[in-house]
């Protein structure tokens, strides 16, 4: 799969998404129109331990591999479901989750108009990533 991966490097923009240099997915951009894109995601690893939602609508189209997702509504109630390819899905900018257990997964995902701010579950209450990060790095 390796060589799948240098293809990829050379012909679209890549992003590795992760934290405290760890990636745990890597993105690629496919194509733009606006400020709608097109990305092709592969997932290394479980999602950091905070829920978080998305700036945007987008459709994700799981085609290789499983992952498991832990789905956080507001009332305080979570519920986990499995998802193996193929796997069609739509999110709203207010869907809040968390992926792990990630065997293989690569998805497909079209993102449409930004929306909101990114946003992680702490305590309770809804956080930017600014917060998030400060919350850590501060003893």
């Amino acid at each position: 799969m390796e060589w799948a991966v240098k293809w990829l490097d050379r012909i679209f923009t890549y992003e590795a998404i992760g934290r405290n240099g760890v990636t745990y997915l890597d993105r690629w951009v496919v194509g733009k129109l606006g400020d709608r894109r097109l990305y092709l995601h592969r997932f290394r690893l479980d999602d950091p331990e905070e829920p978080h939602n998305h700036p945007r609508v987008f459709i994700s189209f799981l085609f290789h591999g499983s992952y498991r997702e832990e789905v956080f509504y507001a009332e305080g109630r979570m519920e986990t479901h499995q998802f193996n390819a193929p796997h069609l899905r739509k999110f709203s900018p207010s869907h809040a989750h968390r992926i792990y257990r990630c065997k293989g997964a690569w998805s497909l995902v079209a993102v449409g108009k930004r929306r909101q701010s990114w946003g992680f579950r702490s305590n309770n209450q809804w956080i930017s990533p600014e917060e998030l990060e400060a919350k850590r790095t501060t003893p």
